[in-house]
């Protein structure tokens, strides 16, 4: 889409540049003639359904809008500018250098369906906004830590329905897996995706206030990321506790703030759908080990989905120039979740070195699977949302909506079974 506009509008550009070097006049009546033209096609596409409005046409339409508004002062003045080769050319230049950042955006995150639910619930949300009064915030001036909680759950007045908690991973934001969000609300979940202010890549609480992702946490996981020998194990461990850390008093305090509103609901409202007898935890990467480590900490959980995340928690101490593994019984339903490649460098680790691998043996009930040809952002909607930025960052080379289609089936039949008591999950080893 993106990529069509470019090529009609260098089109445009390269025609009127080319009759006004032969012609020797600008051409400003065809020229505001064509801006008013591509805006009514706009238009007529969003309002015939053909293009859905988002964020991705804001640019090339407000370009297109405000070089019809010029055009049309240029025509009520009526003016004739004298014709000058050389900032005919520049004016050319510019209003195409302005088309193609604009369009840009178009390629970058072109527009895509939705991956369809199967349940049969519709689904609604809502988002809220809390402050932790009892921490302070690390990232920011402010006295307390404000936490931003997105609900997705069924459109329904009766029942009650399990709770799944998300954490998304490092410079995620709490929408990285709304199509997961989605399925399971569907079919009868409420779904909480936190978004961990500092780590998330933004969050916007319902002041409207946007917080984008620590500069220096955005450094120090680059560097840690690019370390490749044993020296610095220490520091690594050290860094990547304190990271679990924050993360999991969000969780905690998330949590406790949705069971203390679900006790205390009136019928109607979201809270009131929620079933605290069940509750699931899930979350991809960093949040995937945040999640884990909430289901060691808390009676209260019944179930843990790692999406292709380290179970960082699992690691209680270095000590002797390595990390020792808690061996005490993973104690609720575990699923891991690998990309293949995650999955393969992990099985060249030394035997019980590797904190999943270590859990899962040990744990009451455990399940691993693995996704061929994946890469660590298939797990999330990334790769719909933007395919250029997600195979930058780290996907395989399978198809991309099978994989997040697939991996909600997983999760769901992995939840059913464990909070709706709905038999044993059946899970392939690989897909």
């Amino acid at each position: 889409m993106g990529i069509l506009f470019i090529l009609l509008l260098t089109l445009m550009e390269s025609t009127l540049l080319y009759l006004s070097l032969h012609g020797k006049r600008n051409f400003e009546e065809e020229r505001g003639i064509l801006n008013f033209s591509i805006l009514l096609l706009l238009v007529l596409f969003f309002l015939t359904g053909v293009f859905t409005w988002s964020f991705r046409f804001m640019p090339i339409t407000l370009l297109v809008a405000l070089k019809s508004l010029v055009s049309l002062v240029g025509l009520l003045r009526r003016r004739e500018k004298s014709f000058r080769k050389g900032k005919t050319i520049l004016k050319a230049a510019v209003s195409l250098l302005l088309y193609i950042t604009a369009a840009s955006v178009l390629i970058l995150f072109p527009p895509y369906l939705q991956p369809e639910v199967t349940g049969t619930f519709e689904v609604k949300t809502e988002k809220y906004t809390w402050i932790d009064e009892d921490r302070k915030d690390a990232f920011s001036t402010e006295d307390s830590r404000r936490l931003t909680v997105e609900l997705y759950y069924p459109e329904t007045s009766e029942g009650n329905y399990p709770l799944v908690v998300f954490s998304h991973g490092a410079f995620g934001f709490s929408g990285s897996n709304y199509s997961t969000f989605a399925e399971l609300a569907s079919h009868g979940y409420v779904v909480a995706s936190i978004g961990h202010t500092g780590h998330a890549f933004y969050t916007l609480d319902t002041s409207g206030t946007l917080t984008t992702v620590d500069p220096d946490f955005i450094s120090k996981a680059a560097e840690i990321n690019g370390i490749t020998d044993t020296q610095h194990e220490a520091e690594i461990f050290e860094t990547t506790q304190s990271w679990l850390k924050l993360r999991v008093e969000d969780e905690h305090f998330v949590l406790e703030r949705i069971l203390e509103e679900a006790s205390s609901a009136e019928k109607g409202t979201v809270f009131s759908l929620i079933d605290c007898e069940n509750i699931g935890l899930m979350g991809h990467s960093l949040g995937g080990a945040t999640s884990a480590e909430i289901g060691r900490l808390r009676p209260d959980i019944d179930a843990v989905i790692v999406l292709d995340g380290t179970m960082l928690g699992e690691e209680e101490r270095f000590e002797n120039g390595s990390v020792v593994l808690d061996s005490t019984p993973y104690p609720v339903p575990l699923l891991n979740i690998y990309a293949e490649d995650h999955y393969r460098n992990a099985l060249t680790l030394e035997e019980n070195t590797y904190s999943n691998f270590y859990a899962s043996a040990r744990a009451l009930d455990a399940y691993e699977t693995v996704f061929e040809d994946t890469g660590h952002l298939n797990f999330t909607d990334l790769p719909l949302f933007s395919p250029i930025l997600a195979k930058a960052l780290g996907v395989g080379d399978a198809d991309s909506r099978e994989c997040i289609n697939t991996m909600n089936q997983v999760v769901l039949d992995f939840f059913d079974s464990c909070l709706k008591g709905e038999g044993r999950p059946i899970i392939k080893k690989e897909y």
